[in-house]
């Protein structure tokens, strides 16, 4: 195995220690950002110096709880600057050891990602089902608490050899009286080339060809059980060669009752959010009361949502008007004419709104405005937020009365643009 030296130079290159203040100060409150933003150039010159020395060390941490689940964790972080420093080292050291790692390993690894994986298995059986009938899954009891951080120094020093580096390296090991710290950066790496090994060896030693690892969580797929079971000896012993317990909640079940792996509970046919996953979910959506924060939650929901069969998940738990009629389903003709509520929520221009499905509340006519006056139209976004809009045009206004007449408010609809004269019109589509 080859071995990296000489990395300091690409820790402290200015780049690298950019792209670790950046990373780090970007999820910190809007004052504390600006705080470290102020002093960027301070931080950078002092960790490029205490780095380049091989001095930097982790020095203090807060601790703090942290509920996953029923599982509550004890989860350490470090002052910013320390942060960042750790980032900037890790940054490169992971370009270099990562690698080494199979591909069916994807926690905390870049261009990877459980997604990536999730498809991969999944392609996997689809591809090979008479050969993964079966299935096999396990995860470690504490897993970093129990790392050996002597085990842990010589696994690093298979990697690196760089002897300014190193030192630094060791204390992030030894952050904690035992074990690994959670929450420090390193810590993920660390983990992941301490299961490699094995990983390794339950491939190319045991011959466990369908073997995907997340982090601690330990998935095989295999025929029959009995090649299941003597899988399962082999990695009782490699754990057990790294100090380490698998829980005796580790099973052997057949792929037909699901696999629970990733988020997703896959049964060789339909991949299913887990039920748990949806339920939080549900709750957020129903105590958030941002609407930036129920945007990001979402966009997050969603990106986990298309990779399985959740064609309607979305709609079932967002939208709560299942029955409403489309705008473009009313029959509603436009017939011109010549033609006071106050309405809650934030004012936004029609233009902002093209090519947005909103649903219309209410609406109310001749609003004085400073260019006249205008109709003041009631809406929702589909995250439930109500907010507001002017318009002066007819069309939309007979519309809106057509609505009102026919008892068909509420009603959903996208807002189009089209060109009118030499200007643009908004209109319901």
């Amino acid at each position: 195995m080859k071995r990296y030296g000489n990395l300091i130079n690409e820790i402290i290159d200015r780049s690298n220690l950019e792209a670790s203040f950046d990373e780090v100060t970007c999820d910190l409150s809007k004052w504390s950002k600006e705080y470290y933003r102020s002093k960027k150039e301070e931080i950078i010159n002092r960790l490029a110096t205490t780095i380049g020395d091989g001095s930097f060390r982790i020095t203090r941490f807060e601790e703090f709880e942290v509920k996953d689940g029923n599982k509550i964790r004890k989860v350490q972080s470090p002052p910013v600057e320390e942060r960042i420093g750790c980032n900037a080292v890790m940054r490169v050291v992971e370009h270099y050891v990562y690698p080494t790692v199979i591909p069916t390993s994807c926690a905390s690894i870049k261009g990877r990602g459980m997604h990536k994986l999730f498809r991969k298995m999944r392609s996997d059986i689809r591809h090979n089902m008479e050969d993964c009938c079966y299935y096999f899954q396990s995860d470690f009891r504490k897993f970093y608490e129990s790392i050996c951080q002597i085990l842990m120094k010589q696994v690093i020093r298979r990697y690196i050899k760089d002897k300014v580096l190193l030192p630094i390296l060791d204390n992030f090991i030894e952050l904690m009286p035992k074990g690994l710290s959670i929450g420090l950066r390193s810590s993920q790496c660390f983990g992941n080339l301490l299961l490699s090994e094995l990983d390794h060896r339950m491939k190319e030693k045991y011959g466990a060809r369908f073997y995907y690892r997340y982090c601690d969580d330990i998935l095989i797929l295999a025929k029959t059980k009995k090649r299941l079971w003597w899988l399962r000896e082999k990695l009782h012993a490699e754990a057990e060669a790294l100090g380490l317990e698998i829980k005796p909640s580790e099973a052997i079940r057949p792929l037909s009752e699901g696999i629970d792996f990733l988020g997703f509970v896959y049964d060789g046919d339909k991949a299913r959010i887990r039920k748990r996953t949806k339920q939080r979910f549900a709750r957020h959506m129903a105590k958030v009361k941002s609407r930036s924060r129920r945007r990001k939650l979402i966009g997050s929901f969603y990106g986990m949502a298309k990779w399985g069969n959740c064609r309607h998940l979305m709609q079932t738990i967002i939208d709560k008007r299942k029955d409403m009629e489309e705008f473009k389903n009313l029959g509603l003709v436009y017939q011109p004419e010549d033609g006071k509520k106050q309405f809650v929520g934030e004012r936004v221009k029609l233009g902002t709104l093209v090519n947005l499905h909103i649903v219309i509340l209410d609406f109310e006519e001749d609003v004085p405005t400073e260019n006249g006056n205008r109709t003041l139209v009631q809406f929702q976004f589909d995250n439930g937020t109500k907010a507001k809009y002017f318009t002066s045009d007819k069309r939309q206004l007979q519309f809106l009365r057509l609505a009102k007449e026919r008892k068909v408010l509420p009603f959903g609809t996208t807002i189009g643009m089209e060109s009118f004269g030499k200007g643009v019109r908004y209109t319901f589509n």
